[in-house]
């Protein structure tokens, strides 16, 4: 970044309903990746910030909220944006401010310089029913997860990460969203939300599907619904087969299961950016 003094970062959720500055004394050049478990499943580096240099410009008062031990999480409730958490230990060891440089216009996740912290002692989680596991044939390993809180958990049989192919990009939903995704079909996941909390974003042509926890905002999968029934039924036969291969797949972000080999896997990033994507007045 060419400039040194005080410099100004617009920011907001995906659909807009949140917007926010921070203005910070110069241009930051750092960002840090907490490691606890809540942090890790959002995937948000933050930007530390003093209480005065963050200004909410839009819908601060619709922010969803979320309490931990370890500070409160605020993202949209519309869209699922994870933008501030507050009451977050920051480098001094302190208490703070973090704002999530995801969320920021014009930055590109994939040329951040990230710090991990230090982590900290994990709080009590709690403890899911869950079915036992099947058995999978030797090639095939069971993935457990789910958000935060513990209300919706995921199971996806799949073979090794390691073996599979594991994508991420930037356009302004991806980025936001910190997704980084495995591909597995419909019939190797299964999803339990008991207390009815998976919240569903959609825009655009509505083909996609962003689903996140309505209580911790941790995004957890996409559900594809695809163009119309009316639109698909016009198209040649070979194409229909084409569109019921490609819906017959739920996009899952790894960051929300357990027991993942992070060292073994290899990401594959598209640095396409987010051309096209227009904030509303």
């Amino acid at each position: 970044m060419a400039q040194d003094g005080p410099t100004t970062y617009p920011g907001n959720c995906h659909c807009g309903a949140v917007r926010f500055e921070i203005h910070l004394a110069r241009p930051f050049q750092m960002t840090f990746a907490c490691p606890c478990r809540l942090c890790a499943k959002t995937g948000c580096p933050w930007i530390f910030a003093e209480d005065n240099e963050l200004k909410f410009t839009r819908g601060r008062d619709t922010l969803a909220r979320y309490k931990t031990q370890k500070g409160e999480h605020e993202f949209c409730a519309t869209c699922g944006t994870q933008l501030t958490v507050r009451n977050h230990l920051i480098v001094s060891g302190q208490a703070g401010i973090g704002v999530s440089a995801r969320a920021l216009l014009d930055v590109n996740p994939f040329h951040l310089s990230v710090t991990t912290l230090p982590p900290a002692p994990e709080e009590p989680q709690p403890s899911p029913v869950t079915e036992p596991q099947p058995t999978t044939p030797d090639a095939l390993k069971v993935y457990q997860g789910g958000c935060h809180c513990g209300a919706i958990q995921l199971t996806v049989t799949s073979p090794p990460l390691r073996r599979v192919q594991v994508k991420e990009d930037n356009c302004s939903i991806c980025q936001r969203n910190a997704n980084v995704c495995i591909y597995p079909a419909k019939s190797a996941v299964a999803i339990e939300d008991p207390r009815t909390q998976l919240r569903e974003y959609r825009f655009g042509r509505q083909f996609t599907g962003h689903r996140f926890c309505g209580v911790c905002g941790v995004q957890l999968y996409m559900h594809l619904h695809g163009p119309p029934s009316a639109v698909v039924a016009r198209l040649s036969p070979e194409k229909q087969e084409l569109v019921r291969r490609n819906l017959d797949v739920v996009p899952v972000r790894v960051a929300v299961l357990e027991g993942v080999e992070w060292n073994e896997i290899r990401v594959e990033r598209e640095d396409e950016g987010t051309e096209g994507y227009v904030l509303g007045a």
